[in-house]
This record gives C-alpha cells, structure tokens and sequence, in this order.
C-alpha cells in the first residue's frame, strides 16, 4: 500500500510545510514588488542582499523538499533536479 494513503495526517503536515514556504516566499518577493522596497533593496549591500535572496533559497528548498516527500520520494534521489 501507497505510504501517503497509509498516512494521510503525515502527507498533510508535509504540504502545510510546503505552502508555509511558498507563503513566505510570495509576501518577501511581494514586498520586493513595491517601488519604495525595492529601491531600499537596492540600497543594501551585496552581502545583505545576497542573505535576503538565501532566505528566499532556503524556503524554496524546503517547499521542494516537503512535497518530494510527499509524493513519496523521501530523499528525492527519484527526481531530477532543476539544472541537472
């Protein structure tokens, strides 16, 4: 039998994580979608900006990764990576 049919409590908590991250990941690129924010962005220094787009990076990857899983590909060895 089907592991996420076997536990549908454990697929829900995997796409709660996912869409937790793709949330954070659409109010921060959101924010960077309005003219004042996105001027002060550009103010910033490479390094602050570099720590803003790794945050957006880290939520990105634990949304692949939360629904890899919950598909059934617990450490994603199944799926091609983007770029890869």
């Amino acid at each position: 039998m089907n592991q996420i049919a076997a536990d549908p409590e454990s697929l829900q908590s995997r796409l709660d994580v996912a869409m937790i991250s793709i949330d954070r990941v659409t109010a921060l690129t959101g924010l960077l979608a309005v003219e004042d924010v996105a001027a002060a962005f550009a103010r910033l220094s490479s390094l602050e900006q570099v720590a803003i787009f790794g945050c957006i990076e880290a939520d990105l990857h634990k949304a692949r990764e939360a629904l890899l899983r919950a598909a059934g590909c617990d450490d994603g060895t199944n799926v091609r990576r983007p770029g890869s």
